[in-house]
């Protein structure tokens, strides 16, 4: 594995969540950025693996340029880059689960792991991905729904996994490590299901999207539930 690591300002990563509940849907690159400023007052950086923080600007790269197509009228273009999405997703994905899985080295100075830091930037890009996708399906339909569809679902299922994951740890073990982060995200959720409930209310939705964004807004349900149940709404 690369020691190459990549110091991120911690508001960057919990500013996604608190961020994008305000941002409009196709503003996910001014989302990303703006944190960066207050979070250059803060004291505390986030210091993520180097393979990682490559995976998440690829993954927010990827999702600029398939708004930016869609925007103008490219559509077999989006579709690219919604798979550039997906892939950078997973790269990100496993890079994380790589983190989580590290094993401290018991002669070793540093008693900490990237682990924690990793699994929240990671979430933070799910999230950004979710909601900035949902609001894609507007007055669009056949290839660039699909593309959209399967961008969201893959994000919001390998999210699940990884919450999983993290809430099986040991919360007197290796889970206490994430529980202070973890309670930091979940306000995030609920502005998730704000905007897919919104996007189902507002936008002008094929009846392919329609049929995407209600389970998708039962998911994120869900998956609400389940952060709360597990790390009671943040302090």
């Amino acid at each position: 594995m690369t020691s190459l690591k990549a110091a991120v300002p911690l508001g960057l990563v919990l500013g996604l969540f608190a961020l994008l509940s305000t941002a409009p849907a196709h503003a996910s690159a001014a989302v990303a950025k703006a944190p960066v400023a207050k979070a250059a007052q803060d004291d505390d950086e986030v210091v993520l693996p180097g393979r990682l923080a490559s995976a998440l600007r690829r993954t927010q790269r990827a999702l600029d340029n398939a708004e930016d197509h869609i925007d103008e009228g490219e559509y077999a273009q989006s579709v690219k880059s919604l798979r550039a999405v997906r892939r950078n997703m997973y790269r990100a994905d496993k890079s994380a689960r790589r983190q989580m899985n590290a094993v401290i080295d018991p002669e070793s100075e540093d008693e900490t792991t990237a682990g924690p830091d990793s699994v929240i930037a990671v979430l933070a890009m799910d999230s950004a991905i979710v909601q900035s996708v949902s609001g894609l399906f507007d007055t669009n339909s056949k290839g660039v729904v699909d593309g959209l569809t399967h961008a969201l679902y893959r994000t919001m299922d390998a999210r699940d996994r990884l919450l999983d994951a993290v809430i099986a740890l040991d919360p007197e073990g290796a889970g206490a490590d994430y529980s202070d982060g973890m309670s930091d995200t979940v306000d995030g959720y609920t502005d998730e299901v704000a905007t897919l409930t919104e996007a189902l209310a507002d936008d002008t939705l094929s009846a392919g999207g329609q049929r995407v964004l209600r389970p998708a807004l039962t998911q994120a349900q869900a998956t609400q539930a389940k952060v709360n149940l597990a790390f009671g709404g943040g302090e």
